[in-house]
């Protein structure tokens, strides 16, 4: 009854995601049950069933037998369904995902749709922000909140009852960072937040062993500072002497939702969350002049799922391309890193390099992406030409080949703020002191220490000092300039400014990085 399962997570060359077609290959289905409910219940006779395991297999022949099976274990749950511990059961039910993904990578689950039950739902509500910005029907988490178990009861009920419909999704437009342009922000109903956050804990906790080391955007315990860190680590040793660094124009935009639910397949098999899944891909979006747009591709930058949908999108895309032919067809090591539709691909050789480079459009092509030709490029990063070297930007970062200061002939790569990211950080903050500077001074500066903090602790890296100095001079004068319109009388000299700062005690900029081991570099592994 038991298949032996390809424990490569990876689409053959010749599959569905490589060849184009829309046919996933045939993968055994699976029925899965709360972890709670295959404990044993003291006081009931269970019989055959205390070695019945929680995934049972539907291979046609036993495939009444698991759903009456199911079912008579549901009926002796131990699980207390009326007291309100919903941490704990969330959390074994997620745990059991995850050990089945990771022990089988070819299993497709079944009756993921019945998970979506109150304590989901509660623990779900729990994880969103309260401040974040309503959707069209204009409710709050603060008003949700009120009669928080009546309205979970009843989503619980449209849920499982088919009546459950996803309402539009208010687009607002919003200034890129460091740019003129506009890019388009998505804010669902607070419900739908509810539900998609649920989904997306039962979704990370399936894909979260498929997904590469390599693919560190949106992952929990997967920090951007300190993979830029393990980045300049792993090019320290001279291996790779080029680089490609790639961005996707419109990625959230473009996704192709045909691919995505193919893509979506070869892990679940319940046709319920996939159509919830695609109810929100085909929710019509409000634009600030009242149309109605029904767009046939992407998903809402900013729904609490779009991260990991776009995962799950690139991680067939781009990812598993990149280990399993990219790296096979090239000569020479190969190492990448992706934060969501930004990636930086290194190469020991050029033509290696030049020939991923010919090949990513095509590849994107395939599945309805378009490469952002003036955000991509071929760098020569080699440590042993350095002055002929360039730079590359991934993370918020410029990386670059630097002399230390003890040995001029010693090169290391060195980090410092990409110029873009700090002019649209100050800007950012002047913003938000013109428009802050009516608070009382004690909420002024209470804000402005945290936000302070937040800066250093991700750009507070080794080598970065004066990127992060001329950020504190900056802070300083845009402080100085908007304390002086609060009236107007101008309240202060730059003098008594400057006698001020350190009653302020705001946060000075340092350096949170240790220095890696002179061998780490050798335990970064090449693809």
């Amino acid at each position: 009854m038991w298949k032996e399962k390809r424990t490569n997570d990876c689409p053959e060359e010749d599959s569905a995601l490589n060849s184009g077609r829309l046919f996933p290959t045939p993968v055994e289905e699976i029925y899965l049950q709360r972890a709670n409910d295959f404990q044993r219940q003291e006081g009931v006779a269970t019989g055959a069933q205390e070695s019945d395991p929680p995934i049972v297999v539907r291979d046609g022949s036993t495939g009444h037998t698991a759903k009456e099976r199911a079912e008579r274990q549901r009926g002796q749950s131990t699980h207390a369904r009326d007291k309100n511990t919903p941490d704990q059961s969330v959390s074994r039910t997620l745990s059991a995902l995850r050990a089945k993904a990771d022990a089988d990578p070819g299993h497709r689950f079944r009756a993921l749709a019945r998970l979506l039950d109150r304590q989901m739902l509660g623990e779900a509500f729990a994880c969103l922000k309260r401040k974040a910005a309503p959707g069209i029907d204009g409710v709050t988490h603060a008003e949700y909140a009120e009669n928080l178990e009546e309205h979970l009861a009843d989503l619980e009920t449209r849920l499982k009852a088919g009546r459950y419909r996803a309402m539009r999704v208010k687009r607002r437009w919003i200034a890129k960072p460091g740019s003129s342009k506009m890019r388009p922000l998505g804010i669902p109903v607070l419900e739908d937040k509810i539900v998609q956050q649920a989904v997306k804990m039962i979704l990370e906790a399936i894909w979260e062993s498929d997904f590469v080391d390599e693919s560190i955007g949106y992952r929990r315990g997967i920090g951007a500072r300190q993979s830029s860190q393990d980045l300049g680590v792993a090019l320290y040793g001279g291996e790779y002497r080029w680089v490609v660094e790639a961005d996707i124009r419109g990625f959230f935009e473009n996704i192709e939702h045909g691919w995505l639910v193919e893509m979506l397949k070869r892990r679940i098999a319940d046709r319920s969350l996939i159509r919830l899944i695609v109810k929100w891909l085909k929710a019509g979006v409000l634009e600030e002049d009242g149309r109605t747009l029904h767009p046939a591709t992407g998903t809402p930058q900013g729904g609490v799922i779009s991260p990991v949908l776009a995962n799950i999108y690139l991680h067939h895309v781009q990812d598993l391309w990149i280990k399993k032919v990219v790296a096979k067809r090239s000569k020479g090591r190969v190492l990448f890193r992706r934060y969501a539709d930004d990636s930086v691909v290194c190469f020991e050789r050029e033509d290696d390099a030049r020939a991923y480079l010919r090949a990513l459009p095509k590849r994107l092509e395939k599945f309805g992406l378009q490469l952002a030709e003036e955000k991509s490029s071929l760098v020569k990063f080699n440590r042993w030409e350095p002055d002929d070297s360039g730079k590359f930007t991934f993370l918020g970062f410029d990386f670059y080949w630097a002399r230390t200061k003890r040995n001029p002939k010693t090169m290391v790569v060195k980090r410092r703020t990409n110029r873009k990211k700090f002019q649209a950080s100050v800007l950012a903050l002047k913003e938000w002191i013109k428009r802050a500077r009516s608070l009382k001074m004690r909420e002024l500066l209470a804000v402005l220490r945290r936000k302070l903090q937040g800066y250093w602790n991700y750009y507070g890296v080794l080598g970065n000092s004066m990127m992060t100095s001329k950020f504190q001079y900056a802070v300083h004068h845009l402080l100085f300039k908007w304390l002086n319109r609060r009236s107007q009388r101008r309240s202060m000299t730059w003098s008594s400014f400057t006698r001020r700062l350190p009653d302020w005690k705001l946060p000075p900029p340092r350096v949170i990085e240790t220095y890696p081991s002179k061998a780490l570099h050798q335990q970064t592994k090449p693809v």
